[in-house]
């Protein structure tokens, strides 16, 4: 893709995918790393780049979404996993999160790959997850929310909008440097196809007029200054090695020989020009300079995880623990060493639960309250009074009916009475 191509597509609507390699796909001293990928609302590729996974990949991952969508809260991005140090800090600056499982990504990696591009379909696995993320965006297969921040990263939610802010900040500043080049210095854009890039802001800052590289007259003294001085003088400050400068002021100088001076940049705007020159790349400058502040706070604060195995890892472990060359005997079903601790790394824990359920609540801080002792001993009831004793032994069923005695008179009882 051309660049007048990518420029027409910067500020649209885009999704970014991030996928991080398995670690039996890369060296034990390359570190983490995470592979990004961009595409546009019609789901074409516009950028692939490998960012490391600490607030310094996350600084230029922040900057790259600036550049494509204005903004980094105007892109929707999926990551395959949400212990990475990316996402956390994506997730604690409030930006819209997808988390997919292994399963899903592979999945989206084979469906929105592009079979036409023979670049893509040999690109390593690690890429195809990417972009089949971000097309997953695209496609809505995939949703990306905000997730709540990290508790150890709710403090520096005002560090990360800072930094976003310098971000957006340092590409407009670059729109600005690049729009006074066109203006007044049509060659630095000649020789250099991006001039926010720091050698190239280096080698203007040190050569902010065409005409300087020849030798002329400006702000009364004479600036007559000698290619090779440029460049030991800009490898001594630090900024590249002295063949990548030389490589730097040589494209400068063959693009000033080949473009024509304009009729309106004459002699006495040559010290206003380079003056002009000089702001616009200490604007650029001064914005990275924050960035730069703000990410090594980050980088104090944020440790970065050790890389586990996963899912991929384990797949390709063809031994066996636990069963030993000798055939004689019993065999241990177990290894005699201790197992290792879970290092917390990619996919070492489960699976995120969906966005809709609520955070997990926090652990107690302290014990639980305890009720204070009474003051006065509680109430005890009276003691019922007993009821009077019964001559007797006790009945336990109703007395029996008894026959009434008989009479003892046998004489009639029909005689009268005499008076």
């Amino acid at each position: 893709m051309s660049r007048e191509e990518d420029d027409a597509v910067a500020l649209v609507r885009v999704y970014c995918g991030l996928a991080s390699a398995d670690p039996a796909d890369r060296p034990a001293s390359a570190g983490s790393a995470l592979t990004s990928a961009v595409v546009d609302d019609a789901g074409r590729l516009l950028h692939v780049c490998e960012i490391s996974d600490d607030p310094a990949g996350y600084a230029q991952l922040v900057a790259l979404l600036v550049e494509r969508s204005g903004g980094p809260s105007g892109a929707a991005i999926a990551a395959d996993s949400d212990d990475h140090t990316v996402t956390s800090l994506l997730s604690a600056a409030g930006r819209p999160l997808a988390i997919a499982d292994d399963d899903s990504v592979d999945d989206f990696a084979e469906r929105f790959a592009d079979d036409d591009s023979l670049e893509e379909m040999q690109s390593p696995p690690a890429e195809r997850r990417a972009v089949g993320l971000a097309r997953a965006l695209q496609a809505g297969a995939l949703s990306a929310v905000t997730l709540p921040a990290p508790r150890d990263l709710a403090g520096y939610k005002q560090v990360l909008a800072a930094h976003a802010a310098l971000a957006s900040g340092r590409h407009s500043a670059a729109v600005a440097l690049r729009e006074v080049l066109r203006e007044l210095y049509p060659a630095a854009l000649r020789a250099y196809p991006d001039p926010a890039e720091s050698v190239p802001l280096a080698v203007l800052d040190a050569l902010p007029e065409p005409s300087m590289l020849a030798g002329t007259v400006a702000q009364g003294r004479e600036m007559s200054v000698a290619a090779d001085a440029i460049t030991a003088h800009l490898a001594a400050d630090g900024v590249a090695d002295e063949g990548e400068i030389d490589e730097a002021v040589t494209a400068l100088r063959v693009a000033i020989s080949e473009t024509p001076r304009r009729a309106t940049v004459n002699r006495a705007l040559t010290a206003a020009v380079a003056e002009t020159v000089r702001q616009a790349v200490a604007s650029v400058r001064a914005c990275d300079a924050g960035c730069d502040a703000l990410v090594d706070a980050l980088n104090a604060r944020v440790t970065t995880p050790a890389p586990a195995a996963g899912r991929r890892g384990a797949a390709r472990r063809t031994e066996l623990p636990g069963l030993t060359g000798n055939t004689s005997g019993l065999r241990a079903i177990r290894p005699a060493t201790t197992e290792p601790v879970p290092s917390g790394g990619r996919r070492s824990r489960p699976e995120p639960v969906s966005a809709g359920s609520p955070p997990a609540p926090p652990r107690p801080l302290g014990p639980p309250p305890v009720a204070p002792e009474p003051v006065a001993p509680p109430p005890i009831a009276p003691t019922p009074m007993t009821p009077a004793a019964v001559a007797g032994p006790p009945v336990s069923a109703p007395p029996a009916r008894t026959e009434p005695a008989a009479s003892q008179i046998d004489a009639p009882t029909n005689r009268p009475v005499s008076a």
